[in-house]
């Protein structure tokens, strides 16, 4: 089975973002991944508001009563020459044409205090080859924020999404067949209060998956409706700000994952609960350059004896540097354990890193870098699979916006994988051309 893994990164998702918009996917988020800090955005800008909005192209919004809109249209022409993540022992790659069409709503509201948004978005694609691979993608939802004093809040927020998993990420059926499609239902409440250099934060988040297709076994996969779960989180985080704009923090975490078919139609219960306590290091230099550092220890255990205890260091690293107000530098590291869609493997655990570069070579003209590396260990996991997969992931792309309403660009994004598995690398370029509007 061919599959490949992509940092979902709270705070740095651009990437991800960006492998939706190309491969036309909208990724469903790693189980357990941590919330990246808030890190301030760039430098102080020290130019009066005249010159900062004649160099402003971002959306405007269209007022709403006490809230703005922010409609936007995306016409995207993408060609992927590996549309089925084909390996380089198989024969017959197949390349093609892709259009993708992105229509958007997001509503915001513009209050001094509190604050409700609401978003409906989607993502259709349609491939030149086959209608075999055309998906149909669309979400909704709402968060929100109620502010009970200046440093005493709480917040939540629920959506659902209809979403499909492309060939070549992991846990996707591979080969000419339709995407593995599924429903999903998030859900989550917070709590955050400040006490002088005290800060506590409680959050709890639900996601609930429905799969709807692919019923049976392809390539070594596990038969999507043996996919439908609940999976629960709790995380309740201190931190204590030992000097202006670096905090110490430590953070302890429950997680709880339960399936609705018991046992699936290879014989295994893939239930299982977990946990992970870390310390960390938040610190901001002025908005030049920021960085969160964590480590701590994960632990997963799950009710069927055919699937290992994970018991791993966990790490992870977020950081923002703005060495002149045009850069930006974002690195990132990651560590999870995430459920795998193998008939032969309830999880893997993955490790990941990379950094993201945007120059503003104009303030209308952008120029941006991505690359990551990743692992896919499942043998940690499965008694029954050795399986251990490297991705690398090289991305260059840039946009121009003659205004504020228009925007259009190309992109470049290649992948390859390895695998210790026979006849599973496989490598593929995508090519893209954006052209949108936005008010």
């Amino acid at each position: 089975m061919n599959m490949r893994s992509y940092s979902l990164l709270g705070g740095f998702s651009a990437a991800a973002l960006f492998v939706g918009m190309a491969q036309g996917a909208m990724a469903q988020s790693a189980s357990g991944a941590p919330a990246a800090p808030t890190l301030r955005q760039e430098r102080p800008d020290t130019r009066s508001a005249p010159a900062i909005a004649a160099e402003n192209y971002d959306p405007k919004g269209m007022p709403v009563g006490s809230f703005k809109l922010f409609p936007e249209l995306e016409l995207d022409e993408v060609y992927n020459d590996n549309i089925y993540a084909t390996t380089f022992g198989t024969a017959g790659r197949t390349g093609s044409f892709v259009q993708l069409i992105k229509p958007s709503l997001n509503l915001r509201s513009d209050w001094n205090q509190h604050m409700v948004n609401f978003f409906a978005k989607g993502n259709f694609g349609l491939f030149s080859v086959s209608n075999t691979p055309n998906f149909t993608d669309y979400s909704f939802g709402t968060d929100g924020r109620f502010d009970i004093q200046r440093d005493w809040n709480v917040y939540g927020g629920g959506s659902f999404s209809h979403n499909h998993e492309d060939p070549g990420t992991p846990n996707a059926a591979t080969g000419a067949v339709p995407p593995n499609l599924y429903d999903q239902i998030a859900a989550n409440v917070g709590y955050f209060q400040k006490f002088n250099r005290l800060s506590v934060r409680a959050d709890g988040r639900m996601d609930n998956f429905n799969y709807l297709n692919n019923f049976t076994s392809v390539n070594g996969s596990l038969a999507s409706s043996a996919r439908d779960r609940t999976e629960w989180r709790e995380s309740l985080r201190a931190g204590y700000e030992i000097m202006a704009d670096t905090q110490a923090w430590v953070r302890g975490s429950l997680n709880q994952r339960r399936y609705l078919n018991k046992p699936d139609a290879s014989g295994f219960f893939r239930d299982s609960s977990g946990f992970d306590v870390v310390a960390g290091l938040q610190v901001d230099f002025g908005g030049i350059t920021s960085i969160e550092v964590f480590g701590g220890y994960l632990q997963q255990d799950y009710v069927d004896g055919n699937f290992k205890q994970v018991a791993q260091p966990t790490f992870g690293l977020t950081g923002f540097w703005n060495p002149i107000r045009e850069v930006s530098v974002r690195p990132f590291i990651q560590r999870t354990v995430n459920d795998a869609g193998l008939a032969n493997a309830a999880a893997y655990v993955s490790t990941s890193g990379g950094v993201d570069v945007d120059y503003k070579v104009r303030p209308n003209i952008k120029l941006s870098a991505h690359g990551d590396y990743a692992i896919a260990d499942y043998s940690l996991i499965s008694r029954t699979t050795n399986e251990y997969d490297q991705y690398l992931t090289l991305r260059a792309a840039a946009m121009y916006s003659p205004d504020n309403v228009f925007f259009i660009g190309p992109s470049y994004q290649y992948v390859y994988k390895t695998s210790n598995l026979t006849n599973a690398n496989y490598d593929q370029s995508i090519v893209m051309l954006r052209l949108g509007a936005h008010l």
